[in-house]
């Protein structure tokens, strides 16, 4: 993930005297969950005024980053879940990830396409992971015909190349084929839930340490590709929209205006091609029909 409506938040905090800065929103849900936004409006009612305080005292001292050292309790470790072994998953494995705290959030090193590592915010309220351009040059990605997709931000609606990841590493917990947008705005990338939706998850950040336990969504059939039938949905939804919306314009524009006309018939076109490629990509994933509507 093209969307009309705000459904992912995909700005991401530049630090470490990165050249621009976009806030990151925190807020802690019922169950004690940590979760992070770079919209404000994704962020529930209750809890905005806070999470919006907080980020605004974050962009008048920005934080350098600070690594934690402390290791996970033993206790808590399921056999053998620290050695799990990369491209072995099972459900009900379990993973230690000791993280970076860069202010209120979690920085963590992500390994993409078994060939490049780099750091990555811990973003659960992007529904895909965000990987910065300069990253997407050293893995060698080809973007000139690439999906792209529309994202609201906090700075409004943007589109970005969407790209399949054959891989993406935190630690030992390893998922394949991760959806992902590309950003050449950004220098940090997003871990989102293209990756987190293959497991539990808890960030304690305290001790400095995420904990994935993988779940049998996959397995199951409950998400298909990294993503969940809302999500295809939503995919399809928005895309549909935008070419009825634009068909019902190239309609309604008089002979008189040949440019525009001509204009409307190549966006036509463009979306024609991005919902093929996007049908592509769910017959590649075994996306049911029933999820395309």
């Amino acid at each position: 993930m093209p969307r009309l409506v705000p459904l992912l938040a995909l700005l991401a905090l530049c630090l470490l005297a990165l050249p621009t800065a976009a806030e990151i929103y925190k807020w802690t849900d019922e169950n004690g969950r940590v979760h992070f936004t770079q919209d404000l409006s994704q962020v529930p009612a209750r809890h905005r005024r806070q999470a919006g305080e907080q980020a605004a005292r974050r962009s008048s001292s920005r934080t350098p980053v600070q690594s934690y050292t402390a290791s996970p309790p033993a206790s808590r470790a399921a056999p053998g879940s620290a050695r799990s072994k990369p491209g072995q998953p099972g459900a009900g494995e379990t993973y230690y990830i000791r993280v970076s705290r860069a202010g209120t959030s979690m920085m963590v090193n992500v390994r993409l396409n078994n060939s490049v590592t780099a750091p990555f915010l811990i973003d659960t309220g992007a529904s895909d992971v965000l990987v910065p351009a300069t990253v997407a040059k050293r893995l060698g990605l080809e973007l000139s015909d690439a999906r792209t997709q529309r994202y609201s931000t906090a700075n409004g609606v943007i589109e970005q190349p969407v790209v399949m990841l054959r891989s993406v590493a935190l630690g030992d917990a390893v998922v394949e084929n991760v959806p992902a947008s590309v950003s050449d705005s950004m220098g940090v990338g997003l871990l989102g839930l293209s990756f987190f939706n293959h497991f539990n998850y808890s960030i304690d950040a305290a001790n400095g340490v995420v904990t994935l336990t993988r779940n049998n969504l996959a397995s199951s059939g409950h998400i298909k590709g990294g993503r969940s039938e809302a999500q295809w949905r939503s995919e399809f939804a928005g895309l549909n929209y935008r070419i009825e919306r634009t068909r019902h314009e190239y309609e309604n524009k008089s002979e008189a205006k040949a440019r525009e006309r001509r204009r409307l018939e190549g966006e036509l076109q463009e979306l024609g091609r991005q919902l093929d490629l996007l049908e592509d990509e769910a017959d590649s994933a075994r996306v049911p029909m029933a999820w395309r509507d």
